[in-house]
């Protein structure tokens, strides 16, 4: 069994160390401030996805793939927007007022939760790390709490990163287009794939 958790541990920690959408804000949100809300509105959107394909994996239910390939290309098109937005108007801070921390909050939960197929990649990952003999629940306890943990980790870490190399130069250049062009091309690869999926 904790053979099995360590397992899920390494697994997670390489596949939330690749920069998606989500570590995209977050690098961005540092170069000005700390991005606390961000990051937890990313967590929180990745524990509901999570904790959906958990039910379901328990419950045994099937999705209509063409409700997951609307939400595909709905949600590549907001990355796309987001992606567009900060480059069209996040490069000036005096220009556009002072945000509260619930925008950064719940903008990292709409990202998070743009892509509903992120619940079809839970269902496949999350079986291989669920025992038939053990009871469910407290093996999905404790899923859940792997990837909380090392989800925090990993977006403070690049957070922290985003925050040492950001200053004058090249780097904060970089920092300021960067996580807006990764979003838009996010964006265009779920548009993409979900339109392609649909008139197959």
């Amino acid at each position: 069994m904790n053979a099995t958790y360590l397992a899920f541990a390494a697994a997670v920690a390489l596949l939330i160390a690749s920069p998606g959408p989500v570590v995209a804000l977050v690098v961005a949100d540092a170069r000005r401030r700390w991005p606390l809300w961000t990051i937890l509105g990313g967590a929180i959107s990745a524990q509901i996805l999570m904790i959906a394909a958990l039910v379901m994996i328990y419950l045994a239910l099937d999705l209509d793939p063409l409700v997951l390939e609307a939400g595909q290309i709905l949600g590549g098109l907001y990355l796309i927007w987001l992606g567009c937005d900060g480059l069209c108007g996040g490069r000036s801070e005096t220009a556009t007022p002072k945000r509260s921390e619930a925008h950064y909050f719940w903008r990292a939960m709409a990202v998070g939760l743009s892509n509903p197929k992120d619940i079809l990649f839970f269902l496949a990952f999350l079986p291989g790390f669920i025992l038939p003999a053990q009871p469910f629940a407290p093996q999905a306890t404790v899923l859940i709490v792997i990837w909380a943990a090392i989800d925090l980790s990993i977006l403070l870490a690049y957070s922290l990163l985003s925050r040492r190399l950001a200053g004058e130069g090249l780097i904060q250049r970089l920092l300021d287009i960067l996580p807006n062009y990764f979003l838009i091309g996010l964006g265009l690869v779920s548009c993409t794939l979900g339109l392609s999926r649909l008139l197959e």
